[in-house]
């Protein structure tokens, strides 16, 4: 049986994982941290690199050129923030004013784990009954996995209409334990697009990627 998609107005559950607040990637703290090794920096190179200052005063201009470094460091670090967190809510403020999601439920009877470098996020080879492969992968099957044990064998993909991300993943049978774990994607793959994009369906040997190298 082919994946089953549907459209559906938001739920208010949906609605409050909209409206939650982004992760804050740089907040003040990590301003200040930056500004304090820009200080430090700058404080350093000028110290080393004056000679031809009076003795006494290079370690003023030392101060006043890392205090200015890193007042200048911390000013960008929140200008990006508060650019990001502006097109965060703008975004969000599309996707609600849209008001309803895509559903996409899925029977799985295999799946292949790839093992995780860095932070790119989990990803699998799904099985579909159908017999054609479902590549799902990104940071938003962390909580799925840590949670629920994912894959499962039937589960709903749950997506925002506008930019296309997973706003939740919904279980809808067991957990199924992928058959085969596969090293991590090489660079060389993800450079000749050997890498499907998130969501991608195709028809592939499936046990080939149970090979080593595959």
């Amino acid at each position: 049986m082919p994946p089953v998609s549907t459209t559906r107005p938001l739920t208010e559950e949906e609605r409050a994982l909209l409206r939650e607040p982004p992760p804050r990637l740089f907040g003040w703290w990590t301003g200040v941290v930056s500004a304090l090794c820009v200080f430090v920096l700058a404080f350093l190179v000028v110290l080393l690199a004056s000679p031809w200052l009076p003795l006494a005063a290079i370690p003023l201009a030392a101060a006043a050129v890392g205090a200015l470094a890193a007042v200048a460091t911390y000013a960008r670090i929140q200008r990006r923030e508060r650019r990001r967190l502006r097109e965060e809510s703008d975004r969000v403020a599309r996707e609600l004013a849209a008001g309803y999601v895509n559903c996409t439920t899925y029977t799985i009877t295999d799946a292949v784990a790839v093992q995780e470098h860095e932070d790119e996020g989990l990803s699998y080879y799904l099985l579909l009954d159908d017999g054609r492969t479902l590549f799902l992968s990104g940071q938003y099957l962390y909580a799925p996995a840590d949670e629920d044990g994912f894959p499962w064998a039937v589960f709903e993909v749950v997506r925002v209409p506008i930019g296309g991300w997973v706003l939740r993943m919904v279980r809808h049978g067991p957990t199924l334990t992928p058959s085969h774990t596969r090293a991590p994607f090489s660079d060389a793959e993800y450079t000749s697009g050997a890498v499907p994009p998130d969501g991608t369906i195709a028809r592939r040997d499936f046990e080939a990627l149970k090979a080593p190298g595959g």
